[in-house]
């Protein structure tokens, strides 16, 4: 398998860019990962208080990271790592919130190797505490 970030230009540093605006990927099998948050992947239904509780504890960084660990989790089940995913879309509660998922982001990937992404802010999620949910697509 081959991922090849594409550029319609040469990014100049000054742009600071988030992510890498298109991959190509050859020879792979798509994995689509339903969309991943603060909440684990496998958990009670219906929900315990107690475990809500600690899932949305903290601010968007906190939310962030715990969802990147739950993706990690989801990615490795297929043999996969963070450097197989092609595209991300992320859903925010507030918009505003970008710069720290920004943050995050750059320290899991890397400034130059983000994969490309959608971020879309939305009027509720799964949860009223819930900051952000972020679905991905990996080649593996």
């Amino acid at each position: 398998m081959k991922i090849t970030p594409i550029h319609s230009r040469e990014p100049k540093p000054e742009y600071n860019m988030p992510f890498v605006p298109a991959f190509l990927v050859e020879g792979a099998k798509l994995l689509f990962v339903a969309g991943c948050g603060p909440i684990p992947p496998y958990h009670r239904h219906p929900h315990v208080p107690a475990e809500e509780a600690e899932w949305m504890r903290g601010g968007i960084r906190e939310q962030t990271q715990r969802t990147f660990e739950h993706i990690r989790e989801v990615l490795a089940a297929a043999g996969a790592d963070f450097r197989n995913i092609v595209k991300l879309t992320i859903y925010l509660r507030d918009v505003a919130d970008q710069n720290v998922v920004n943050e995050v982001s750059a320290e899991i990937f890397g400034r130059d190797k983000a994969p490309p992404r959608t971020v879309v802010q939305v009027s509720a999620l799964n949860h009223e505490d819930m900051k952000l949910e972020i679905d991905v697509i990996a080649a593996v």
